[in-house]
């Protein structure tokens, strides 16, 4: 049986490569979100190897990876997703627990870090996890930037930012913030003593 090729899309391909439980399917989803993806279920994808799957991507694709819930993913607990390198050094993989998909396929996806980024970040057993120190450190910017409300103000970049647009608040989120007083300008400080 022949399979089409990928469709071109503006974001990684999530593909599926095991029907057997259509419920942990929909269950994974659910957990990763669609953001930075472009889910793709053909049962024609069934079973395919890296490679296959590799020969489905269009040439001049825009996508960095290709992401696959294979039969190792509904076979563990973790459900670690497998991440292909489709740009750098096609073929090359590493794994992914659902709660740091996300970072590291945003990450590929605006070229903020690249594949071997990721895989000198394995653990052990070679799959990407968030420590937890970068939890704590999550934790402590989103308690650190929430209002009184107990609302987390952390912006998390989605599809469709643009670069450009990282780090800058909006102009209502400008206004909202109150104005900062102005440093008096200090003298400057000779760089060696004066000579007497």
């Amino acid at each position: 049986m022949t399979v089409a090729p990928l469709r071109e899309t503006d974001y990684s391909p999530f593909l599926r490569t095991d029907f057997t439980d259509d419920e942990a399917w929909q269950a994974l989803l659910d957990e990763v979100g669609d953001d930075w993806v472009t889910v793709m279920e053909d049962p024609g994808h069934q079973g395919l190897s890296v490679a296959e799957l590799l020969a489905l991507v269009p040439d001049g694709s825009r996508y960095p990876v290709l992401v696959v819930a294979d039969d190792v993913t509904f076979s563990s607990a973790e459900r670690p997703l497998l991440l292909i390198d489709v740009n750098e050094e096609p073929g090359r993989t590493f794994r992914a627990v659902p709660d740091a998909f996300q970072s590291a396929i945003g990450n590929l996806s605006i070229a903020n870090l690249g594949f071997d980024d990721y895989l000198r970040s394995l653990d052990d057993s070679g799959v990407y996890r968030i420590s937890d120190r970068q939890r704590q450190a999550l934790a402590a910017l989103q308690s650190a930037s929430g209002p009184s409300t107990g609302t987390s103000q952390v912006r998390v970049l989605g599809p469709g930012a643009s670069r450009a647009r990282l780090g800058r608040p909006t102009q209502s989120a400008q206004s909202a913030q109150p104005a900062r007083p102005a440093r008096a300008a200090q003298p400057k400080k000779p760089s060696s003593p004066p000579e007497s």
